[in-house]
């Protein structure tokens, strides 16, 4: 198999133009791989989470072919049979996230005969909501699915130690993320400027983080303006941390802003002081890599994926945003460098950030899909 083309198919619920981890990282892969010579292709669905647009069955986007299908039921866990339909043209089938579309395909490989990877992201443990169905379904149905395909690729740390849990068949291959574009920025911080980025979700920590920035108030005079850069995709939420925002004396302070094209996003990045991630939960942190490699100092809620991402004090700190008073001290602090303790600070974010660059994981991706088809093709012949 060594050097010949592969024919890749990447399962995910959400790709482009929607905006998040598992988006960025699925098309991360699959633009690599064709950069590499490789023939590869997404089914996704068919309307955008942040607002249920329709979006087109087919298109295009960097010698990218995506097909959208159509879906019922939740954006959590969607059903969508007909993604079993592309299947039987592809060397193998890399699905991202244990959903619907991973289940499916499992149950009917005996029809489609195509080897299967199953990357992480995370599970579906991000927030408590019916936390103990959650828990039996993993121990069940997850746990079939895992043993049945062909690799389940941990992409986290934190995900490989939840996964081991139910299966022997797990390896770490870690997430990647695109730097180009951030590692070409030269940092211009405007003091005071916070930034942070990502799709607005129940647990990415915003109203522990409007709490801690009440508190910076009382113990800093220096005035601040924090941008809030993402789609608000769960019901209530936007209203929900609006209301906190009045209530805490924050529109001064702190605006959300939604989705920004590229140039904005880059523009709001470049011109950050700090970044501050308050989530409660991640498989991984595309934004706080891509902001590290940006060259903003990064203030990391103390969770396990974030804890792979810095050392407290030598290139970003780590904080429990849930203490707001203690979180609050640590942006102070993190205020308080001057340019020749922040300057190696910020050369070791932007050094420790290369490493999860698409550059080396694309070709262990690349190799690990060779070595499962020639499992596949050994054992099926």
């Amino acid at each position: 198999m060594k050097g010949r083309k592969l024919k890749v198919l990447q399962v995910s619920r959400v790709y482009w133009p929607n905006l998040g981890g598992i988006e960025k990282i699925a098309q991360g892969l699959a633009e690599n791989l064709v950069k590499r010579g490789h023939d590869c292709d997404v089914v996704t669905l068919n309307r955008a989470f942040e607002d249920g647009r329709d979006l087109d069955s087919y298109s295009k986007l960097n010698g990218v072919n995506i097909y959208r299908v159509p879906y019922m039921g939740s954006n959590r866990y969607p059903i969508a049979p007909s993604v079993h339909r592309f299947i039987g043209r592809y060397d193998i089938v890399h699905v991202h996230a244990v959903d619907f579309m991973a289940d499916w395909l499992v149950a009917t490989q005996r029809i489609h005969k195509t080897p299967i990877v199953l990357s992480t992201h995370g599970g579906f443990f991000h927030t408590d909501y019916m936390i103990k169905v959650k828990k039996l379904w993993f121990k069940t149905i997850t746990r079939f699915t895992t043993s049945k395909v062909q690799r389940v690729l941990a992409s986290s740390e934190h995900d490989y130690d939840l996964f081991a849990e139910i299966t022997d068949n797990v390896e770490l291959a870690r997430n990647a993320v695109e730097l180009s574009e951030y590692s070409k920025l030269k940092p211009s911080p405007v003091s005071g400027n916070f930034i942070t980025v990502g799709r607005v979700d129940v647990h990415k920590g915003i109203i522990d983080l409007l709490q801690t920035l009440a508190e910076l108030k009382k113990i800093d005079d220096r005035p601040f303006r924090m941008r809030i850069i993402g789609p608000v995709v769960a019901d209530g939420l936007e209203s929900e941390i609006e209301q906190n925002i009045e209530k805490l004396g924050l529109k001064n302070e702190v605006t959300l802003e939604g989705r920004l094209e590229y140039d904005d996003l880059f523009k709001a990045v470049q011109d950050s002081e700090l970044g501050l991630f308050p989530s409660h939960y991640e498989a991984f942190g595309i934004s706080v890599v891509e902001a590290m490699g940006a060259g903003v100092v990064p203030i990391l809620n103390d969770i396990g994926a974030f804890r792979h991402f810095v050392t407290n004090g030598k290139n970003g700190f780590i904080t429990d945003f849930t203490d707001n008073v203690a979180a609050a001290e640590c942006i102070k602090k993190a205020r308080g460098l001057s340019k020749s303790k922040r300057k190696p600070i910020v050369k070791a974010a932007r050094e420790r950030s290369m490493e999860y660059g698409w550059d080396a994981s694309v070709a262990r991706f690349e190799q690990l899909y060779r070595d499962v088809i020639d499992e596949w093709r050994s054992e099926n012949g």
